[in-house]
């Protein structure tokens, strides 16, 4: 069960949208900031970031495996908390082939090398310097995570904190996996 100080924080940090973010509907956004996984239902943007070290990465990459893209910042207390448990689900699945991959939003890359020092992600972590993925996935709040299916399609995204310990939540990526 998520507290009530994690829900107003991702309620805060969804109150202050940006003037990008109208691109999801009213009813989108009501059902993503919910307790469970909403189903998306527009294309798949394309992922092309930078790794930590430079190198170019497409989310194509990882077809072929269910992947978890969560966008995140250090500043983001709900972030910080997920990641550990994102980072163990796909530790525990990766055999099954899930993937995780962590897209940094709009931060200096030595404060994301110093967060990852303390919190490390298991799986990929990307660098959106300049939020322009994330608003093309339209990450209008963090934590902002995403379902791929195999194929590279998104199905599934939820904005704000999930319970990762959660079985409604946990068993929609379980269910993606046996697809």
């Amino acid at each position: 069960m998520i507290s009530r100080r994690r829900l107003l924080q991702s309620g805060l940090s969804l109150a202050a949208l940006p003037w990008w973010a109208q691109a999801a509907s009213d009813s989108a956004l009501k059902t993503a900031t919910g307790p469970d996984w909403a189903p998306w239902t527009a294309p798949t943007p394309p992922l092309v970031l930078p790794d930590l070290s430079g190198r170019e990465q497409k989310l194509s990459a990882w077809r072929g495996n269910v992947v978890i893209v969560s966008f995140w910042a250090t500043w983001c207390d709900p972030c910080r908390d997920e990641i550990p448990l994102m980072s163990a689900m796909a530790k525990r699945h990766r055999e099954e082939g899930l993937r995780l991959i962590a897209v940094n939003v709009g931060e200096a890359l030595g404060k994301v090398t110093t967060f990852l020092a303390k919190w490390p992600v298991a799986g990929t972590v990307l660098h959106d310097r300049n939020s322009a993925v994330s608003k093309k996935w339209e990450a209008i709040g963090l934590p902002a995570n995403y379902l791929v299916d195999r194929g590279g399609s998104i199905r599934y995204w939820h904005l704000g904190e999930l319970d990762w310990k959660s079985d409604r939540v946990g068993g929609v990526v379980t269910r993606m996996l046996r697809t």
